[in-house]
C-alpha cells in the first residue's frame, strides 16, 4: 500500500496526475487532494476518476498508470 495525492490543478492538457507521496515533483499541500492508502496507481487513479473527470498517473512515479 502506497499513500496516493492527485492534483487539484489541471495540467495544459486537462490531466489531473495522480502522484505518490514519495515523488519528487509532487505539488505543495494546498495544489492536492488526499486520495488514501491504495494498493496500486491503477486503484489510484480510478479513486481520482470519481473527483476529476480527466485523470493520468504521473510520468515519475506512476509511470504504470501514466498514458502518454
Amino acid at each position: 500500500m502506497a499513500e496516493f495525492y492527485v492534483e487539484i490543478n489541471a495540467q495544459a492538457n486537462g490531466d489531473h496526475l495522480v502522484h505518490n507521496a514519495a515523488c519528487s515533483l509532487l505539488p505543495a499541500k494546498d495544489g492536492i487532494r488526499y486520495l488514501g492508502s491504495i494498493a496500486s496507481c491503477a486503484s489510484a487513479v480510478k479513486k481520482a476518476a470519481e473527483s476529476f473527470r480527466q485523470v493520468n498517473g504521473c510520468p515519475q512515479c506512476a509511470t504504470s498508470c501514466h498514458i502518454a
